[in-house]
């Protein structure tokens, strides 16, 4: 992890997230586009990058493992239910690591800022996503219970889920989907797929019209069971993450 601020004694809290990390989803929260959160670097030490040198210094990667969890499909139950042949297959993976690069669009700025760090899954339900670059940052969801770290500012945050409705569809997003579950996909979200199970596309509407008003969708592409790209599209920007097998 990076960082050039002398280290801050870090304090925990248990409950709800002070604003200006989760309260408000429009701005602070789960890969909604906000210049604070941990979809996107916060200011701390931000720096930002060409589009150009994202596209060759990261493509756009896999992330899942086994391919054949698809070829092992029946091809006629791929042919008749496309979307289920997919959350098949990534319940057929019950771990993966990943690498990513984020990209986060700012209106005020000419550039996207960029971000890099992992992701880790584990089923039935633990999510990782550990941004190392530019500034330490830690998301991690497991079970009911969501936690938040920011080092340079001295911040530890958990809530559990239950308390906090605007901020379980972004959560579902991407844990449900990497858990095969399309029931808990279609409780948060609209569901609208296309493609095949060899190259597909998942677009997300939030249910919550709250939510709603600041997250319009959400979209997801892969192949078989690999989540390839995960995009935000919201009130203050378009946030694009790129997922590559950890080395």
């Amino acid at each position: 992890m990076t960082g050039g601020n002398r280290p801050v004694p870090a304090m925990a809290r248990t409950g709800t997230p002070s604003r200006d990390c989760l309260g408000a989803p429009s701005r602070d929260c789960l890969g909604a586009p906000s210049r604070d959160c941990l979809g996107a670097p916060s200011r701390d030490g931000a720096r930002t990058t060409s589009r150009d040198g994202i596209g060759e210094a990261a493509p756009a990667g896999l992330w899942q493992a086994p391919r054949r969890a698809v070829l092992l499909l029946p091809l006629a139950a791929q042919a008749a239910d496309p979307l289920a042949a997919v959350m098949a297959a990534f319940r057929a993976v019950p771990s993966s690591n990943a690498s990513f690069v984020e990209e986060k669009e700012v209106p005020e700025l000419d550039r996207p800022i960029v971000s890099r760090g992992t992701l880790a899954w584990r089923a039935p339900d633990r999510l990782e996503k550990r941004t190392t670059d530019p500034a330490p940052e830690l998301f991690l969801v497991e079970g009911n219970r969501l936690t938040i770290e920011r080092p340079q500012r001295g911040l530890r945050e958990t809530l559990a889920l239950d308390t906090a409705p605007e901020i379980r569809p972004l959560v579902e997003a991407l844990r449900a989907t990497l858990a095969g579950d399309i029931a808990t996909l279609r409780r948060h979200h609209e569901v609208t797929f296309s493609g095949e199970p060899a190259r597909w596309r998942i677009v997300l509407v939030p249910r919550s019209l709250r939510l709603r008003g600041a997250v319009q969708r959400i979209t997801l592409e892969g192949i078989g069971g690999f989540l390839a790209v995960v995009e935000t599209q919201g009130n203050e920007g378009r946030t694009r993450l790129m997922a590559s097998p950890a080395p």
